[in-house]
């Protein structure tokens, strides 16, 4: 049996869908158990005890950045493709670049990730009920549960973090080498699947910059990464220290989590195009930031 080229073009497309779809998997799961690798339990402890730093990290995270976000979509009239990729990455914190950012502007890269552990298990449970809930809001109807994504979350989010602490406990030293390893291979597949997302729909994603150049949306994208820095900063307490490392883990969306319910979710939507633009955005705003604050500490 011989496939015309349209055919091969829809096997292909298959195909891809369904790497990209294991690439972001992949991605989430070795990003957190290199976070796990780099925890021990007194860090476990520790954030337990600070609960009033923890529903800082809350607020700014999962109620006033989403609550921001709905309010651009709103106030710009942007279209659904573009609300909707704003919307997951406005409901999903915890970037694994964080401690990265922190270390760059100055600060405890460590802090960076326990505010990263954190908002990742939190946003387990939160991020399809969020999406759920804000798509009713806005009356945008894609069909979509969150059910069944709440036990993959589960399974790809924290039990690799409680994985990836068990082995710091056991074998610190093996910890610091896997934690390495493990992080290359969640940026290098993360990479990858956003270069499929491309690869995908090529004339989809030049119609989707276009509407971001046309509609000024690349601007609002700009502008929700800058006004989330401000919030985090807002509400990250009476340290400098606390506020910058909020404010830059504020600013760093989780891309992984993202494209992981764009891709399950609404993948005939655009969304993860959308994605793709605000994951190169909010890198560069983010890293200006951090470079700022490094030269002026």
């Amino acid at each position: 049996m011989q496939l015309d080229g349209t055919d091969g073009v829809e096997v292909l497309g298959t195909v891809l869908t369904s790497v990209q779809g294991v690439l972001v998997t992949v991605s989430l799961v070795a990003m957190m158990t290199a976070m796990g690798a780099k925890l021990t339990r007194g860090d476990v402890r520790r954030t337990i005890r600070e609960y009033n730093l923890v529903l800082r990290w809350i607020l700014a995270n999962l109620i006033a950045v989403p609550l921001f976000g709905i309010l651009l979509g709103v106030v710009f009239g942007l279209p659904d493709s573009v609300i909707v990729g704003l919307l997951l990455v406005g409901v999903a914190p915890g970037a694994p670049f964080i401690p990265q950012l922190v270390s760059m502007a100055g600060g405890n890269s460590h802090e960076g990730i326990r505010l990263t552990a954190a908002l990742t298990i939190v946003a387990t449970v939160t991020v399809p009920l969020l999406v759920a809930a804000t798509l009713a809001v806005l009356n945008v109807d894609l069909g979509f549960s969150p059910w069944p994504f709440l036990v993959p979350l589960l399974f790809f989010l924290v039990i690799p973090l409680i994985a990836g602490g068990v082995v710091r406990e056991k074998r610190p030293d093996v910890a610091r080498s896997v934690a390495r390893r493990l992080t290359t291979l969640a940026n290098v597949t993360l990479l990858l699947a956003l270069v499929i997302v491309v690869l995908l729909d090529l004339d989809g994603a030049l119609r989707i910059l276009a509407v971001l150049f046309g509609t000024g949306a690349l601007l609002v994208m700009a502008l929700f990464v800058l006004a989330s820095v401000l919030i985090g900063w807002l509400t990250g307490g009476p340290t400098p220290e606390n506020r910058r490392i909020l404010a830059l883990g504020t600013a760093g969306r989780n891309v992984n989590i993202a494209l992981f319910i764009a891709t399950g979710a609404f993948p005939a939507s655009n969304a993860d195009a959308s994605i793709v633009a605000f994951a190169v955005i909010m890198l560069v705003v983010s890293l200006l930031v951090a470079w700022y604050w490094k030269r002026n500490p």
